[in-house]
């Protein structure tokens, strides 16, 4: 039985080989194409157990003599010198770094495939290059090989890496401020898309915050620098606006009128739910309610998310809150009905039963008039929040108060006003 597992073996082994010989490109020459086999064969060997010292001679040979063999040699090659680039204690590391962006270079020579490559080449020299600073020309020139094969494919290691590369070159040959600004946009390109197509969003908030705060070390860029030489372009250049509001938010600008303009330039390409919400809470504060509901409503149909809804539901509600209590319930119950867990919208309800004392009260029955903390106690019970219960069980009335006016504890009382709900009557503890 181990004799046949062995001869199994050896005929898989076999057929495997015979295969992937037939799927080399050996030379013309018989005695050539001996060697290249055998050369290639004792390679495989040596990659199988992880020998790359002796794997390396045999690699040598293969790229002086049959350069043009098999694309696996460049694969195993980068693999191999790599061993030895990341060795820290090796003299010659350096070399051997050198060696593997060369073999990405043979790579992509011989087999056309660039596009595919310059990406995780680009990684790779930024992880040799980028404390050798008689490289950084070299290196530079790879990432902008990198973006304009890629684009906004590029990859993710490439992007918040490319503002430091550029701030590298800077250093040595100093750009201009719209090239700096050109280089940092082609990243928030290819993160904006990577978003778009389900990518974890706060790992991309990440990366675009270490890009925005790499470029803020090369360009000094405040409120005024974006007022005068970005917002004006924002006209001819709709997607400026995208721009304006990103370094907006870095620098703290919101409250400027460019950023306002940004934004409501923006959201006619892409109804974001935040922008939308910001715009609403704008108008808002401006006193413009019946603008500010159209954003929130806009806010609303912009995500999916309950909770989300829940808070614009919430936005209004409290904004209505001072000058209409009834609409401002209506909202905060909306709240709750989207999601029944935004609990802070039960407080919203019992700051406006607690604050309809003096709106409310019929001066006929103390009891009655203070009922009203009955409901506000309710709310602030729902929404979790002990303090609010607190002073509103300081202001029931006292079980004299409640016998002087032949009512019973416990019982139900309606209340009016424009609250029109029932509670039970309850006394202060004393």
């Amino acid at each position: 039985m181990k004799k046949l597992t062995q001869l199994c073996t050896g005929l898989c082994l076999l057929l495997s080989s015979s295969s992937l010989y037939a799927q080399l490109n050996l030379p013309a020459d018989e005695g050539l194409s001996n060697r290249a086999q055998s050369e290639y064969a004792q390679l495989s060997d040596q990659m199988r157990f992880d020998n790359y010292k002796a794997a390396k001679k045999h690699l040598a040979w293969l790229l002086k003599n049959t350069p043009e063999l098999h694309e696996s040699i460049y694969i195993n090659g980068i693999k191999v010198y790599q061993q030895f680039a990341d060795d820290e204690e090796n003299p010659n590391a350096q070399l051997h770094q050198d060696s593997v962006l060369v073999l990405y270079d043979l790579r992509m020579k011989y087999y056309d495939n660039e596009k595919s490559l310059i990406d995780r080449k680009a990684s790779t020299a930024y992880k040799y290059y980028r404390t050798r600073p008689e490289k950084t020309e070299d290196l530079f020139r790879i990432f902008e090989r990198t973006y304009e094969l890629n684009g906004k494919d590029v990859g993710v290691n490439n992007l918040a890496t490319y503002m430091d590369v550029t701030r590298k070159y800077n250093e040595v040959k100093p750009l201009g401020t719209d090239e700096i600004l050109s280089r940092y946009y082609r990243v928030l390109d290819a993160i904006d898309q990577k978003e778009q197509q389900g990518g974890n969003g706060e790992t991309y908030e990440k990366i675009r915050g270490i890009a925005t705060k790499i470029l803020l070390e090369i360009v000094p860029i405040d409120c005024d620098f974006i007022q005068k030489e970005l917002a004006p372009r924002m006209q001819k250049d709709p997607s400026m606006a995208k721009r304006i509001v990103s370094l907006s938010l870095s620098q703290s600008c919101t409250g400027r009128t460019f950023f306002t303009d940004a934004v409501k330039l923006l959201i006619k390409e892409n109804p974001d739910y935040a922008l939308l919400r910001f715009l609403a809470i704008k108008e808002a504060e401006k006193g413009n309610m019946t603008e500010a509901i159209k954003y929130f409503n806009e806010a609303i149909n912009a995500t999916n998310d309950k909770s989300k809804k829940a808070q614009v539901y919430y936005d209004i509600a409290a904004r209505m809150s001072q000058n209409n209590k009834p609409e401002a319930r209506n909202y905060a119950e909306k709240a709750l009905q989207t999601d029944p867990e935004f609990k802070k919208a039960y407080k919203l309800i019992g700051d406006l039963y607690f604050n309809s004392f003096n709106d409310c009260k019929e001066e006929k029955s103390m009891v009655s008039d203070r009922a009203i903390y009955w409901l506000a106690y309710d709310m602030y019970q729902k929404s979790g929040d002990q303090e609010a219960m607190n002073n509103a069980a300081g202001q029931f009335p006292t079980m004299s108060d409640i016998f002087t006016e032949n009512k019973e504890e416990g019982k139900t009382i309606s209340i009016g006003c424009w609250i029109n709900k029932s509670t039970t009557i309850r006394r202060r503890k004393e």
